[in-house]
């Protein structure tokens, strides 16, 4: 009697144990798997998920039920929880009796040593899912099976906003596998499939939702993850599979960087910019190309630094604290000064002037140019204005970034700033430069249209590089073309090339488009460009940038030929 006593409270106390770790895990389907990862009790809406019933699970290998690509994730996350005593959200599919693939379905669970070592196992529909949008734009790496490094940046971006919402934090790691390529040359297309494969298991398994790491190159990874992921145990787990992969044995080291995310002011559409930037600065090793005071290109702190600049960007640029300074367009051949073109200057709490390529570039690939585009405008706007109350009719072009045409609300803003200033309009030309090429050149042209309306004359900046050239020339009513100076300094060395150049200006005068020569320094330079038919020239020759614009030319009363 004591015999069944014994048993029957062993029973119980199992039953109780197990309906616990149940209503942990709460879902639509929940399993019991034994050490071997068979189902021993199914319970729930099985029929509608799986195509199954609850009784004609029991007895199958789990593995069995999912679809193919989704095996070695789920059986890394199952010895994850062995090791660990549970397994969080994470996303995958499973194939149905009609052999049909599944919706994405959120599994999570426990493991339980005290129950026989047994993982009690909750699937659920749409946890976690991410927006239809997002879900049909992602692209994935064929060897691991992890994202590519857009689509994790989109992903990684859904996430960090679900962080906002429910206060969870994560940290996101770097890593790269240093002599990570030797060794794939090394093994053979079985064996390094199956390396590749592995480490992909490894990074997902360990990441959001299971679905949240990247391959950003050959031999480098991302990965966005729960504080308590123990970052140096997977580096190790990878190191030694690679060993035991090698047939030198020689293995591979792995070197992470982990950061945490403070970027709570960032509007999501710059939020996964940012994201982006800062996978791109690590896959190429380059440090920032500037820095404020927070901003120093380490690569432990590469994606807060990112948030941090643009943080401190955005509020430099809304609050107009940058610099202008001023250099001469002048007419050919008399050199008269015709217009000045405003370039923006920042510098960092040192003093230290950021080079202004380098901050257009990061302004861009951070979508942010179209705020610094409109605050030059404004600024510049506001500079006409102090002029004309002075009595000088100063013109200057400010540019504008072909990426900032392509954002309407900019486009929308400029309209409305021009409204407000219709009397300094005749002060005003716009550069429209190349750096970013325009998205969608019709929907460009129309907004180059309205602002032509106002009167405010518009230059093709940099023609002869980048994406445009003829075809916006084509597309795009302007008044001005500037052609590049290396361009010139290139077509100017030889006969044909100077042939090319003329013919090149003749066109645009054919269309009534005036033609201006950049990066003049030489008189030499000046003679030749004159000689193919130039209308404009700026470079050192006739003045440098400088902040003071009395420096050249003060006269109101010859300004404008």
């Amino acid at each position: 009697m004591d015999k069944l006593t014994k048993a029957r409270t062993t029973e119980l106390r199992n039953e109780r144990n197990r309906f616990a770790a149940l209503a942990f895990v709460w879902g639509d389907i929940l399993l019991e798997l034994d050490g071997d990862f068979r189902i021993v009790f199914a319970s729930g809406a099985s029929d509608s998920i799986l195509g199954r019933r609850p009784q004609d699970l029991s007895g199958h290998l789990f593995h069995s039920l999912l679809a193919k690509q989704f095996q070695p994730l789920v059986t890394e996350m199952l010895q994850v929880a062995r090791r660990r005593g549970r397994m969080d959200n994470i996303q995958v599919r499973f194939v149905q009796a009609d052999q049909q693939l599944t919706p994405p379905v959120s599994m999570s669970g426990y493991f339980l040593p005290d129950l026989g070592d047994h993982f009690f196992v909750a699937l659920r529909v749409a946890i976690n899912a991410l927006p239809p949008d997002v879900a049909r734009s992602i692209q994935r790496d064929h060897e691991t099976g992890l994202l590519d490094e857009e689509s994790l940046s989109k992903v990684v971006t859904e996430r960090l906003v679900t962080q906002r919402e429910t206060g969870t934090q994560h940290k996101f790691t770097l890593m790269t596998l240093n002599a990570f390529d030797p060794l794939c040359k090394r093994m053979e297309q079985i064996e390094r499939d199956e390396l590749l494969a592995s480490v992909g298991a490894f990074l997902r398994a360990h990441s959001v939702a299971g679905d949240t790491a990247g391959r950003l190159g050959s031999n480098q990874f991302g990965m966005l993850h729960r504080p308590d992921v123990p970052i140096g145990e997977l580096e190790q787990r990878i190191v030694d599979c690679a060993r035991d992969a090698d047939p030198k044995g020689l293995g591979i080291e792995v070197s992470s960087s982990v950061t945490d995310f403070t970027a709570e002011v960032i509007p999501p559409g710059d939020l996964a910019r940012g994201v982006l930037y800062s996978i791109r600065r690590f896959c190429d090793r380059q440090e920032h190309g500037f820095t404020f005071s927070r901003l120093m290109g380490q690569a432990n702190n590469l994606v807060n630094d990112t948030f941090s600049a643009m943080h401190d960007f955005g509020t430099r640029v809304d609050q107009l604290k940058f610099d202008a300074a001023y250099q001469p367009i002048v007419r050919l051949p008399s050199a008269e000064i015709h217009h000045f073109e405003v370039l923006v200057r920042f510098y960092n709490d040192d003093g230290e002037l950021i080079p202004t390529q380098q901050l257009i570039t990061f302004a861009e690939q951070v979508n942010m140019v179209h705020r610094l585009d409109l605050a030059m405008m404004r600024r510049t706007i506001k500079w006409i204005r102090s002029q004309l109350d002075e009595g000088l009719t100063v013109r200057v072009a400010t540019n504008v970034s072909g990426h900032s045409l392509g954002n309407p609300d900019f486009c929308r803003s400029v309209i409305a700033l021009f409204e407000r200033n219709r009397d300094t309009l005749g002060q005003l030309m716009i550069e429209i430069t190349e750096t970013s090429e325009i998205s969608d050149i019709d929907s460009a042209a129309k907004w180059i249209s309205r602002f032509r309306e106002f009167g405010v004359e518009i230059c093709l900046d940099d023609f002869g590089t980048g994406a445009s050239n003829f075809r916006y020339l084509s597309a795009l009513e302007v008044d001005y073309v500037k052609i590049d100076g290396e361009s010139i300094h290139q077509s100017m060395k030889s006969r044909k090339g100077q042939a090319f150049m003329r013919s090149l200006v003749d066109l645009c005068h054919s269309i009534d488009v005036k033609v201006v020569g950049e990066m003049i320094e030489t008189d030499k330079m000046r003679e030749l460009i004159t000689k193919a038919g130039f209308d404009f020239a700026q470079g050192y020759l006739f003045g440098k940038p400088e902040a003071d614009i009395s420096l050249y030319w003060r006269d109101s009363s010859t300004r404008r030929r």
